[in-house]
């Protein structure tokens, strides 16, 4: 290499590591933070933010089983790529818990205990640098989805929006077929759901004062229908053996709805 050739290349290596300094460091893909009864990992879409979170929570068998985890994996990856933070939280790990499935005791108490964390964990959420505290939304699975209507019965206003997956609708949101939601509600149910029945659900009517919920029931779809590569199965549950099972076509459609959901009510708070 002549010594032109040396000096151009010197000059170009020089400006690469300039150019390389002066440049901010990537964005970490996810971070984590817990409370006292609750920890969460945030995943991020590409850029820097704020942009709008999602807080996603999942049943009664907790975080951990396969095919919950790779259920919780989907919509985070749909919730990022429509540019918004995936907040995946476990409220039963740091309580020393697995799955609660068969206590019924225990899942009534943790409905009424659980909303409390999640609101702390909806502040400390808000507080993230790359998250617009403006835009929450709650999106729960099962158990989770029981506390989601519970929280859009009591604490919603801090959600924009709150999406419900088979959850439970229990005596006082919808067992004696009225709902108190304070917040913009959308249940996504499966009409062969023999554990939490989307009948239930779609004889609510809100009382004076409250918000209508939006309910998709699905026809064949059963208990967990929007977790990824789950055969149709028993599993224990509250009353005995209850029946789960993925339904691609149903999952696929939920998504896409809630996903439009989020969008609507979130942008409404920029």
């Amino acid at each position: 290499m002549s010594r032109p050739e040396r000096l151009t290349s010197f000059l170009i290596l020089v400006v690469v590591l300039a150019l390389g300094a002066a440049m901010p460091p990537a964005a970490a893909a996810s971070e984590r933070i817990a409370g006292d009864g609750w920890a969460m990992t945030v995943h991020y879409p590409a850029g820097d933010g704020p942009v709008a979170a999602v807080i996603v929570m999942p049943g009664c068998s907790g975080n951990r089983p396969p095919a919950v985890a790779r259920g919780l994996r989907a919509h985070a990856r749909a919730l990022n790529a429509a540019g918004f933070a995936a907040a995946i939280v476990d409220v039963l790990s740091p309580r020393g818990l697995d799955t609660i499935c068969a206590r019924p005791a225990l899942l009534a108490r943790l409905t009424q205990a659980v909303p409390a964390d999640i609101a702390d964990a909806a502040a400390r959420l808000g507080r993230l640098r790359r998250v617009d505290a403006r835009r929450l939304a709650f999106l729960g699975q099962s158990f989770g989805g029981s506390v989601a209507l519970e929280m859009a019965a009591g604490a919603g206003g801090r959600f924009a929006a709150i999406v419900a997956y088979y959850p439970w609708c229990a005596e006082g949101y919808g067992g004696n077929g009225r709902s108190r939601f304070a917040a913009p509600v959308l249940i996504l149910a499966g009409l062969a759901d023999d554990w939490t029945p989307a009948e239930r659900c779609t004889r609510l009517r809100p009382v004076s004062g409250s918000r209508p919920a939006r309910i998709v029931a699905y026809r064949g779809a059963h208990h967990s229908f929007d977790l990824p590569g789950l055969p149709r199965q028993k599993v224990p549950g509250v009353g005995g053996a209850k029946t789960v099972g993925g339904n691609p076509a149903a999952a696929a459609d939920s998504r896409r709805r809630y996903l439009a959901f989020l969008k609507e009510r979130l942008e409404d708070r920029r």
